[in-house]
């Protein structure tokens, strides 16, 4: 026996129409899980509900005010502990380096200039490399590889586009 819609309408607070009142009232005769599910039902409904006790929104709330300081004031303490942990970490990994620009700031600022230096001129002669490579590629390479290549970036950038135009589309209207 199919007890799921006699449950279902045991259990909802909409209105039976007549047919389905008349077939839950003869189910209920016959079922005896489904009367004992109406007989629970029946009872919660007629228990009248406690009101809490007198104050008791006032207490919560003077609770509630409580630990939401505390929250506050932990998440506080915490931030206090985590950046003071993370000054200290800093301070003792760049100590060596503090101590030698307090030293000697004279070589400090020389060595970081040298090191600028450098990286200019490797920058620079990455770039001619480069240029080099440029120059010299189409030699080397076949006409049809090009051809290829070229037809493979506009597909891929065709794909790129449209899936631009679709995740970024801004709805119109109201």
């Amino acid at each position: 026996m199919d007890h799921r819609p006699f449950e279902d309408w045991l259990s909802n607070e909409e209105p039976l129409t007549p047919q389905q009142k008349r077939d839950l009232t003869a189910h209920l005769q016959t079922c005896r899980s489904c009367s004992s599910l109406a007989e629970v039902d029946l009872a919660f409904r007629s228990v009248r509900q406690a009101e809490p006790a007198r104050e008791f929104v006032n207490r919560f709330q003077v609770r509630l005010a409580a630990r939401k300081q505390a929250l506050r004031r932990r998440n506080a303490l915490g931030f206090l502990v985590l950046a003071v942990s993370v000054v200290g970490l800093l301070a003792g990994l760049a100590w060596p380096f503090i101590k030698t620009a307090v030293a000697s700031p004279v070589d400090t600022l020389a060595a970081w200039l040298s090191s600028l230096v450098n990286l200019w001129a490797s920058f620079q002669a990455l770039i001619h490399a480069g240029l080099v490579l440029f120059r010299v590629a189409p030699g080397f390479v076949p006409a049809y590889i090009w051809a290829v290549l070229l037809f493979g970036l506009t597909g891929w950038s065709l794909v790129w586009v449209l899936s631009l135009m679709k995740y970024t589309r801004i709805p119109q209207g109201a």
